[in-house]
């Protein structure tokens, strides 16, 4: 499995901390945009070891975009930090990231330093941690073409 920039972790905890992800279905969940202007659509195979999705970095990079990562964090794949968790409420990624022409770690950067010293250590610490531990994951990612928002 091609490994994520962290960015894409960043993102998908803002769409567990403002509720962006749904389940319709026991394989099928919808995580809305960080700017609310789209939805994403994720799918699994039934036995859960094949992932697809329909957001430009999944379908075009193959690797595991936002909503995969959200929709593994929902699932307990990676364990979501409660303690860093409300930092993430009400962050427009989509926004940040084209404010800094999509310089990911601008973006982050920025972000950290809205925190207070200690708890960005514990935001980076934990999200390394997390980037680690994908990296041992062995899943399929897919690309899908469910329509967009």
């Amino acid at each position: 499995m091609k490994q994520p920039p962290i960015a894409k972790l960043y993102e998908a905890y803002s769409a567990i901390a403002d509720h962006r992800v749904q389940q319709p279905d026991v394989n099928r969940w919808q995580i809305t945009s960080s700017d609310t202007a789209q939805y994403y659509t994720v799918i699994s195979s039934d036995d859960a070891q094949t992932f697809s999705s329909n957001d430009s970095a999944t379908y075009w990079q193959g690797y595991p975009g936002y909503p995969i990562l959200a929709v593994w964090l929902t699932l307990g794949v990676l364990p979501i930090n409660q303690k860093i968790l409300p930092t993430f409420e009400k962050i427009n990624w989509h926004a940040r990231n084209e404010a800094v022409h999509n310089h990911y770690e601008q973006a982050i950067n920025q972000f950290l330093s809205e925190q207070t010293g200690d708890m960005a250590k514990i935001i980076q610490q934990s999200l390394a941690d997390q980037m680690s531990q994908l990296a041992t994951l062995n899943f399929t990612i897919k690309r899908n073409r469910s329509p967009k928002k």
